[in-house]
């Protein structure tokens, strides 16, 4: 008896350090997207200087009259004409990146300010109405997205509530003592407590199995709010390699919900009509 309390208390202490390992590295993932997303806005910030002060030296130069100074002009009228595209395109990007990290006010916003932005920039009146008549387009689609997305994952986090309660129980009941039986014999009773008191390695364990299981669930939920579908399926995919050690019925089932959740596609981030308007 005191060996199987030692193996499982040795087991308790390298799964605590095994969970502590998988946090860790879930949040130097978010680090690195956090500073992914930095990088795009710096990058957007830094493009929005350059066309301020390409715009402030292309008024200079069209004050001139002075002929020498004409093809100078055109060139930088050319360049700032150019400009609004790039900026464009990388306010696109952040757009994007804030879809893929289900960032979605922050896409609407940002979405919305290019809208506005539009106005500022040295473009053709035509392709300013058509820029604006596409971005508008284009949060109608992100809208949809939005809305689908929130309905599958509240369905799907549904699920993982109800089977985290279930492992749950299961692991109360398992520490619940049978109500004694009246009508047994003294020697009945103690061959009974006597297979009690030594039961199955496996059955020792099932406690610390399940729990684990149900820690991978909860892994999973926050890769789900995240937007990380690999990590959601990775974790998921965790949970039913350790659940598999268990044979019985119950853990049967709680496999198969799993694995039917697990078949559940996500939503594909849509693409932006803006972005093949403006090449």
């Amino acid at each position: 008896m005191k060996k199987l309390l030692v193996l499982a208390l040795a087991l308790s202490v390298l799964w605590i350090a095994k969970i502590s390992f998988d946090l860790y590295r879930l949040n130097a993932a978010q680090d690195a997207l956090m500073q992914q997303q930095n990088a795009l806005e710096q990058r957007t910030a830094s493009l929005n200087d350059q066309l301020a002060a390409l715009n402030r030296q292309f008024s200079k130069t069209a004050l001139s009259s002075d002929a020498e100074h004409a093809e100078p002009a055109l060139a930088q009228q050319s360049a700032a004409a150019l400009q609004p595209t790039v900026l464009i395109a990388q306010q696109l990007d952040l757009i994007e990146f804030a879809l893929q990290q289900q960032q979605y006010s922050l896409a609407l916003e940002k979405l919305n300010q290019l809208n506005l932005n539009i106005n500022a920039y040295p473009l053709a009146p035509a392709l300013k109405s058509s820029l604006h008549q596409v971005i508008d387009k284009d949060r109608h689609t992100v809208m949809q997205y939005i809305n689908a997305n929130n309905e599958q994952q509240n369905k799907m986090k549904a699920v993982l509530d109800l089977l985290d309660r279930e492992i749950g129980g299961e692991i109360k009941a398992q520490y619940q003592k049978p109500a004694p039986q009246a009508g047994k014999s003294f020697w009945q009773r103690w061959i009974q407590i006597e297979s009690v008191q030594q039961p199955n390695a496996v059955l020792m364990h099932r406690s610390i199995i399940l729990k684990e299981a149900q820690l991978r669930l909860l892994l999973a939920q926050q890769q789900l709010q995240k937007g990380q579908y690999i990590a959601f399926q990775q974790e998921l995919a965790l949970a039913i390699q350790i659940l598999k050690q268990l044979p019985d019925a119950k853990t049967q089932n709680f496999i198969q919900r799993l694995n039917d959740l697990k078949k559940i596609s996500a939503n594909p981030v849509p693409s932006l009509n803006t972005r093949a308007l403006i090449g």
